[in-house]
């Protein structure tokens, strides 16, 4: 073999080779971007600023797993924030009280735990329900509004109920309450008093809205 064909075998032999170790390094798979961290529920909740003036912090917390109820655990209930606002009571009514509540579900089964919490919210038989003007935020919302038949629920004595005497009553209020959701986060903003405003609670959830990335 002379030296010109012993060069060109050299150098097949060589881009072979190359190819070879090409062609391995591109179907060298590529680690996958790590998901991004849960958003933390408590960054989603309204500030003292987003509110009303003369409304007054009294709870923030987070919800653990005791605070929610079997079905909605196996709806997938991952965790929760709460968060309430009051008002002091004017005259002989009660005080006026703006809550929220943020929870995380698969978002497949965001519109089951919705459909639960409506008939829990309307189960109760003193009083009357309205569908409202859905604000149109994420891929689910709905508002109604509740109306007390009887202000006051009276009680008989525990002790002594055969005398029908009067030791408790608890004053019913009025509420209006707006669900929406976007991806896993699903919320609830209620608010309870005398003649709730439903422009003041779909204005509430507008900016509550916008906090979810």
């Amino acid at each position: 073999m002379n030296s010109s064909q012993y060069l060109i075998i050299l150098f097949l032999v060589i881009s072979l080779a190359f190819a070879a170790g090409c062609t391995q390094g591109s179907g060298t798979s590529v680690p996958a971007t790590p998901a991004p961290p849960p958003t933390p529920l408590e960054s989603l909740v309204l500030s003292q600023s987003e509110v009303p003036q003369n409304f007054t912090l009294v709870e923030s917390r987070a919800k653990n797993s005791t605070d929610v109820g079997q079905l909605a655990m196996a709806l997938g209930w991952q965790d929760g924030f709460v968060v309430r606002f009051t008002r002091p009571a004017d005259g002989e009514h009660g005080p006026v009280v703006i809550l929220q509540t943020i929870t995380r579900y698969p978002p497949k089964n965001i519109p089951g735990i919705t459909e639960l919490i409506e008939k829990q919210e309307r189960a109760d038989s003193n009083m009357t329900f309205s569908n409202l003007s859905s604000p149109a935020l994420g891929s689910y919302s709905q508002a109604f509004s509740g109306t007390a038949i009887t202000r006051i629920i009276q009680q008989p004595d525990p002790v002594n109920p055969q005398e029908n005497v009067l030791v408790l009553g608890t004053i019913q209020q009025d509420f209006i309450e707006i669900i929406f959701s976007k991806g896993d986060i699903l919320e609830i903003l209620r608010l309870t008093g005398p003649e709730p405003d439903l422009s003041t609670l779909t204005s509430l959830a507008q900016k509550a809205y916008n906090k979810i990335p």
